[in-house]
């Protein structure tokens, strides 16, 4: 689910180069997918009511693989094709999966929420430090280098293919009683899912705009683009950790809001730290970074699980964060760059992300503590 998108941006310039495409061209290329989760993410409930969860996925699975065989093409109509199906289908994937963790782990959601933030960050972490050296070390185009990911796709769809078979040979549909029951209803009217959508939304304009600006930070204050490199891979790391820890504490904890608001602190302080002492240490600020960032991204995705009733209710709560949170998360990089390009400076940014820590906080700590979302 990320690969596919994630190794578009350690290729950009040699995209760029072999294409011309222009600065703004690339800025849309980055941000396409993320429009894309926004804007697909309520189809998914529909169609999983409407395929069954297994099919839904093996259908996505097979349009991921369609972009990642478009983009084979190396002009960029193909590009922005393939990423455009690629973002698509990943969108529709994202909420899916929760709902499926709520169906088939409802005694172990906080464990299998935690598994599956730790895919995403590893599986981004990977692609971004493996992409540019499997290119060269077979030897391939810009092209062949994102092609490449499809491999993992390929994979997906084998491993996938023969649940779409239960007992007695059947098709599996849970479009069932209570899917079909929630038919019409909207979360849009819930207070509680709200809360829940708002911190996706804040974790995800911080978690977007600090994993897609850190590495330029740390260059301009003098560090080597493989030192920057680095940085962001142990930031990456350590957001591993607290994925995979915190929906787990998350699960055994009557309430969540303590998590929500230590993961904010730990973003916010981070944040202040790049600010005060950027170069004194880097690889302190970078590892509190990933902590945090690790914990409000798990917790809002364990959210999207715990406060839901059921398997329907869980799509529904997760199309409508992840629609207010990718639409949101869009924008935030380029508000960051349009903040240094307006001050010449990092700090005005900084101070906008230690900012935004607040609500999201505040959000979290509304989420965590207890209920359930009652779709009307």
């Amino acid at each position: 689910m990320r690969p596919a998108i994630v190794a578009v941006s350690p290729l950009l310039d040699d995209i760029r180069h072999a294409t011309g495409m222009s600065n703004t061209a690339a800025g849309v290329l980055s941000t396409l997918p993320l429009i894309c989760f926004g804007i697909f993410a309520p189809l998914a409930p529909r169609l999983a009511r409407r395929l069954g969860m297994e099919r839904t996925l093996f259908a996505v699975l097979l349009v991921l693989l369609g972009g990642v065989a478009v983009r084979l093409a190396p002009d960029l109509p193909p590009l922005f094709a393939g990423t455009f199906l690629v973002g698509t289908a990943v969108a529709i994937a994202n909420v899916v999966v929760t709902a499926l963790i709520k169906r088939d782990f409802p005694r172990q959601v906080g464990l299998m929420s935690g598994l599956h933030s730790t895919m995403l960050v590893g599986g981004g972490a990977v692609a971004a430090a493996l992409t540019v050296p499997l290119r060269d070390g077979l030897s391939l185009t810009w092209a062949g280098g994102l092609a490449s990911w499809g491999v993992l796709a390929v994979a997906a769809v084998l491993v996938w293919a023969p649940r779409l078979r239960g007992r007695g040979g059947a098709l599996r549909n849970d479009a069932g009683a209570a899917a079909g029951a929630g038919a019409g209803r909207s979360v849009w009217r819930d207070r509680l899912a709200w809360s829940v959508a708002l911190f996706y939304a804040f974790q995800s304009v911080i978690y977007y705009t600090s994993t897609t600006w850190l590495p330029t930070f740390y260059i301009s204050h003098g560090f080597s683009e493989s030192r920057a490199g680095v940085l962001l891979a142990v930031c990456m790391g350590f957001a591993v950790i607290t994925s995979v820890l915190v929906p787990v504490w998350a699960q055994r904890s009557r309430r969540q809001s303590h998590l929500a608001v230590l993961g904010s602190a730990l973003c916010a302080v981070a944040v202040v730290g790049l600010i005060s002492a950027p170069t004194a240490a880097a690889t302190l600020w970078a590892a509190l970074l990933g902590l945090g960032l690790g914990a409000v991204l798990s917790l809002g995705i364990a959210y999207m699980s715990m406060r839901a009733g059921s398997a329907h209710d869980a799509g529904l709560l997760s199309a409508m964060s992840q629609c207010v949170g990718y639409l949101l998360a869009a924008v935030g990089p380029a508000l960051f760059g349009f903040a240094r390009d307006l001050t010449g400076g990092w700090t005005a940014g900084l101070a906008g992300v230690v900012v935004l820590a607040v609500p999201m906080a505040l959000t979290g700590a509304l989420a965590g503590r207890g209920g359930q979302v009652t779709p009307r």
